[in-house]
């Protein structure tokens, strides 16, 4: 699957982070380009991390830039980002809110925060009365969930939902992404949100990448620095002013030269709409 230098790299990687990285070959047959450019499910990396940070690369938001972006906390600890999709719900990565597929955390465990730029300060602060995770979801896949609100929402100039994309951006669109995860692999802690344009790539252009990638996964191409990091899970992929993708998994560390994987807000269009109160 890749060389020995690569194999070492995925392990610092699990004991750094305290990532469950799978790594399913340790061959050190000489590899091609070609094989080195590609890896496997096991291999992905959950891109969310207790305590986090923001976007690799990138700028910092202004206040209200981007209304529909909240912050996770799980029992008063930065967790994961999201996006309010209604003043009672909100859409998160299932990885979010579960220990492990099958087993969520009790939704009293969870709080959000709204309308802030700033991560611990501002906005108002509810509370999560039902988690909603998708029920095919296993390990970066199908890993989108809703979560509802305890407290409807007030919107105003900066809380406000987003709509749902019906369709897939156009391959080497450009797509803004939001969070507060880290600004590196192991970068410090944060204080305001930050945001990144990528670059979407068609299916048949990940699986170059990631040979057994689900196709209801969104690939978010970028140049080395630039990317969504530890803490940035959960949080928003945006095109033409609508929610194509919600933050999944990197690959080889933060902005590194492998894709981001996001969940394809096309493909669960439906899904979300039958379990909240959108129409």
């Amino acid at each position: 699957m890749g060389s020995p230098n690569r194999v070492s790299v995925v392990t610092q990687l699990l004991v750094g982070c305290g990532l469950l990285v799978l790594v399913t070959s340790t061959s050190t047959t000489p590899a091609t380009t070609e094989v080195l450019n590609k890896v496997y499910v096991e291999d992905l990396e959950p891109v969310d991390d207790m305590p986090s940070s923001r976007i690799v690369g990138g700028q910092y938001a202004s206040d209200g830039q981007f209304p529909h972006q909240i912050s996770l906390y799980i029992r008063g600890d930065f967790t994961c980002g999201g996006s309010i999709i209604s003043a009672s719900y909100v859409v998160t990565a299932a990885h979010c809110v579960t220990s492990q597929p099958g087993i969520n955390y009790p939704a009293s465990y969870f709080t959000v925060r709204a309308g802030s730029s700033q991560l611990y300060t501002g906005g108002v602060y509810v509370s999560v009365a039902e988690t909603k995770v998708h029920p095919q979801y296993r390990s970066y896949i199908y890993d989108i969930a809703l979560l509802r609100l305890s407290t409807k929402l007030s919107f105003n100039s900066r809380i406000r939902a987003i709509s749902l994309a019906t369709v897939e951006p156009p391959n080497n669109s450009a797509i803004t992404i939001s969070g507060f995860g880290r600004v590196r692999t192991s970068g410090e802690l944060p204080s305001r949100l930050k945001y990144n344009t990528l670059r979407s790539l068609t299916y048949g252009n990940y699986k170059r990448f990631i040979s057994d990638v689900d196709p209801t996964t969104l690939c978010l191409s970028h140049t080395i620095g630039n990317g969504a990091c530890y803490g940035d899970s959960g949080g928003p992929a945006v095109y033409n002013g609508k929610l194509v993708g919600v933050s999944n998994y990197i690959i080889n560390g933060c902005g590194s030269n492998y894709p981001d994987g996001y969940a394809k807000i096309p493909s669960f269009r439906n899904w979300v709409r039958q379990n909240s109160d959108l129409p």
